[in-house]
């Protein structure tokens, strides 16, 4: 690794407000100008001491794209080891394993001071025309964005967020199937094929636990860190060209298993005319705190 650090390169701890329009800059990471490869970025942790493990994700596949040009991001899996520091700059380092005619794949390591803190794997290709195609989103018809919920917790200047049939995601007394299904609509989508993939990645992390707590009488994110020790520790996101849309999307989640202290949930993207374009999966721990002193364990995902 070179001796040059962030600072050399212009990166800062982040101070903006938190808005739509600061996240596509977050994301739009920066090269390190002596060595290939390694990319710069800063965070947002909006009021809270932690980056959201999804906003790395996005930026991990915008460090990936850019170190192997010619070539998208088809799949990303990140492991989020550590809790990342919003106040400390990210450093990327891509490493292509195999570089194919076809494909590519590479590791993204995100380090913060030399501390490992995500590890991203992506599969990328280079756009083929179809040879074949099935395109169906999962789930039954749903209602749409006009009946749906507006849930301010969720929502930045730039990003509108609505959920179907649900009052307020984070209440213990919320139950119902463990199935969410929300719809987000973008002011700005960016031209560039990789920040766009990087903001439909951003928002994966964002309801799995919800979803995995719903049916659960008593239970709910409102008691994440008081009662309850929850975070997403793992998301796999696969795109489906092309990553293009207007107007809303809607994410579908669906919790398939709940117990040992973990969840899994499994989701996808599409947009308000039924086109698929991106599916889902997240881990998640979800755990009690023990008796006696206990820290707690500060989840990647604002909830």
């Amino acid at each position: 690794m070179s001796e040059s650090g962030p600072e050399e390169v212009g990166v800062h701890a982040d101070t903006a407000e938190s808005s739509m329009a600061r996240m596509i800059e977050i994301f739009d990471v920066r090269a390190d100008p002596v060595v290939p490869a390694r990319y710069f970025g800063d965070s947002d942790g909006g009021s809270r001491r932690v980056v959201d493990g999804t906003q790395i994700l996005g930026q991990s596949i915008v460090a990936a794209t850019r170190a192997l040009p010619g070539r998208t991001v088809r799949s990303a899996h990140a492991l989020f080891v550590a809790a990342a520091d919003p106040d400390i700059p990210l450093d990327f380092t891509v490493t292509p394993i195999k570089t194919g005619r076809s494909y590519a794949s590479a590791t993204v390591t995100v380090r913060q001071e030399l501390r490992v803190r995500t590890s991203c794997t992506v599969l990328l290709d280079s756009p083929q025309p179809d040879l074949v195609r099935l395109d169906t989103p999962a789930g039954l018809p749903v209602a749409g964005p006009e009946e749906a919920v507006p849930v301010d917790s969720l929502a930045l200047p730039g990003r509108e967020v609505r959920i179907v049939d649900c009052t307020d995601i984070n209440d213990p007394d919320e139950v119902g199937p463990p199935v969410v299904d929300a719809w987000l609509r973008y002011d700005d989508v960016p031209a560039a094929d990789e920040l766009r993939r990087a903001i439909l990645a951003h928002f994966t992390g964002h309801l799995g636990i919800s979803t995995a707590l719903r049916p659960h009488p008593g239970m709910g994110t409102a008691q994440a860190h008081h009662t309850l020790s929850t975070a997403p520790m793992g998301v796999t996101v696969t795109f489906h060209d092309p990553v293009k849309w207007d107007g809303w999307l809607r994410y579908h989640h669906e919790a398939v298993f709940m117990g040992a202290g973990s969840a899994h949930i499994r989701g996808q993207i599409s947009t308000e005319s039924g086109v698929l374009i991106a599916s889902f999966a997240q881990d998640a721990m979800i755990r009690g705190f023990e008796p006696g002193p206990a820290t707690a364990i500060h989840s990647s995902a604002r909830l």
